[in-house]
């Protein structure tokens, strides 16, 4: 997709589901946003597959997930060495991922993968950053 591109509003596409971010210390990340900012640490889970574990600050509807990679080869790992901390992806929620990955398909958005992963909130698929002027969005169907 160019610069130039003109995008179609997907289809059955929600609000912002969560802010996703990567950081390397899970006690700094716990202090930050439990501690200072007063969310509550509502959900930790350890995602070997992926190599990283998650933890999820909730405060209203408001929802941050925080990935902290096991390793510095995981993608997260990849991430930070590349980029360092800080934000990582925008989840949007959508009505129906499969209608959705066949939109993007077909309109060329490039994705980083066409089949559903799962995500910490259920199947999700993310849009490549080149993409999307460099922020990777995830697209998540909610459980």
């Amino acid at each position: 997709m160019t610069d130039s591109a003109k995008f179609t509003t997907l289809s059955g596409l929600g609000a912002l589901h969560h802010v996703g971010l990567a950081a390397s210390d899970r006690s700094a990340m716990v202090s930050l946003y439990r501690d200072l900012l007063g969310y509550a640490l509502s959900h930790v889970e350890d995602l070997p597959s992926q190599g990283l574990e998650a933890l999820v600050f909730a405060k209203g509807s408001e929802l941050i997930e925080v990935l902290i990679p096991r390793s510095a080869d995981s993608a997260v790992g990849r991430f930070l060495t590349k980029r360092g901390p800080g934000m990582h992806h925008l989840c949007y929620a959508v009505a129906n991922l499969e209608t959705t990955i066949a939109e993007l398909v077909a309109s060329g958005v490039q994705l980083t993968d066409t089949q559903p992963v799962r995500g910490l909130f259920g199947p999700v698929v993310f849009i490549h950053p080149k993409a999307a002027h460099g922020v990777m969005l995830e697209l998540l169907q909610p459980e």
